[in-house]
C-alpha cells in the first residue's frame, strides 16, 4: 500500500495565521519502498519528521516548478537531513533551475558546512543532492524514473510566466498517483492523470480571491491577472478528474487557504458541479493510503 502525507496545503508563500491550510506546498510519497518529497514549501522539513518519517531515509526530492512556495526550503531539507546524519546521495530532480540553486546554497552555506565537516566529521555536504534536470522539450510526456517497480513520468504543465513547470505521475505496484503542480486549467492533464488512484490537484476557488489580493497588499492589478492566467478554479479541477476517471481527486495548493472564507463545503460544492467521485479538501498533516 502506498501513502500519501500532505505536509503543506496553502497556496502561495505567505504565511497568514494558523489554520487548516497554514504552510505552503509539500508532500510526502512514500510508494515502491521509497521516501519521497514532492516540493519543498516552506516547514517541509519539520512537517516531514512530525509525519513520522526519518530525514535519514529521504530518497527523492521532485521539484515542480521554482516559485518560492515549492523550492525555498529544499537546500534547508538537505542540509538539516546531512546533520541528522545523511551519508548518501538522494535523488533530486526539477527544472534547469535547479541546479543553480543547489550551488548557491552550497555556497551560502559554505562557512557552516566546512566547519561541520572539520570538526564533525561529515561527509561531503554537496554531495547529498544527485541533481536531475527535468527538461521536456514538448507537452509529451518524459519518463524519469523506472526502476526497482517504480516509474515516475513527468509532463510540461501550464503556469505562465513559468515556462518549466511540471506535473509528476508516480506508479507501482499497480497504485498510481498524479500531481499536477501549480497550473491553470489543462485538459490534456486528464489523460496524463488517466486511472489514477489519486490526483493531487491545485485548485482556486473566485469566492475568495479578493480576500487573497487584500491580504497581499499588492499596488495593482497584477497578482490578480497571475491567478487568472496561471491557476485553475475547482469546477475546472472537477472536470479533469472527470475526464481522467481518478478514484480520489485530492485539492491541494489552495487559493484561499482560509476555512472561514472558503469552507470545505464550498470547495465540496464547485468541484460536485464537474465531478461525483470521491474528493477530499487537502489540509496540512492529511493522511491518505491507496
Amino acid at each position: 500500500m502506498a501513502k500519501l502525507v500532505l505536509l503543506g496545503t496553502k497556496g502561495g508563500p505567505s504565511l497568514r495565521g494558523e489554520g487548516a491550510s497554514f504552510l505552503p506546498t509539500s508532500s510526502h510519497l512514500a510508494i515502491a519502498g521509497r521516501s519521497i518529497i514532492i516540493d519543498c514549501g516552506l516547514g517541509v522539513t519539520a512537517s516531514m519528521v512530525k509525519a513520522g518519517y526519518s530525514l535519514t531515509g529521504l530518497t527523492d526530492i521532485f521539484i515542480t516548478h521554482c516559485h518560492s512556495d515549492h523550492i525555498l526550503e529544499f537546500g534547508a531539507l538537505l542540509h538539516t537531513a546531512w546533520t541528522a546524519g545523511l551519508d548518501r546521495p538522494v535523488s533530486v530532480f526539477g527544472p534547469p533551475e535547479i541546479a543553480a540553486i543547489w550551488r548557491q546554497f552550497c555556497e551560502m552555506m559554505r562557512f557552516d558546512i566546512t566547519i561541520r565537516m572539520a570538526d564533525e566529521g561529515r561527509v561531503p555536504f554537496a554531495a547529498m543532492a544527485q541533481i536531475n534536470i527535468i527538461d521536456a522539450k514538448t507537452s509529451d510526456p518524459i519518463r524519469l524514473v523506472d526502476e526497482d517497480g517504480l516509474t515516475v513520468s513527468a509532463m510540461r504543465n501550464d503556469h505562465p510566466p513559468i515556462v518549466d513547470s511540471y506535473a509528476l505521475r508516480f506508479d507501482a505496484d499497480e497504485k498510481s498517483i498524479t500531481f499536477s503542480g501549480d497550473t491553470r486549467y489543462l485538459p490534456s492533464l486528464a489523460g496524463f492523470a488517466k486511472n489514477s488512484d489519486v490526483l493531487v490537484h491545485e485548485a482556486m476557488l473566485a469566492k475568495g480571491l479578493s480576500h487573497v489580493l487584500a491580504k497581499t497588499k499588492t499596488s495593482d492589478d497584477r497578482l490578480k491577472n497571475h491567478f487568472l492566467a496561471a491557476h485553475s478554479f475547482a469546477e475546472q479541477v472537477g472536470q479533469i478528474a472527470a475526464s481522467a476517471n481518478v478514484g480520489h481527486l485530492v485539492l491541494n495548493h489552495l487559493i484561499p487557504p482560509e476555512r472561514d472564507i472558503c469552507s470545505d463545503a464550498d470547495w465540496q460544492a464547485e468541484t460536485g458541479r464537474s465531478f461525483d467521485g470521491r474528493c477530499s479538501v487537502g489540509h496540512d498533516g492529511m493522511v491518505i493510503e491507496f
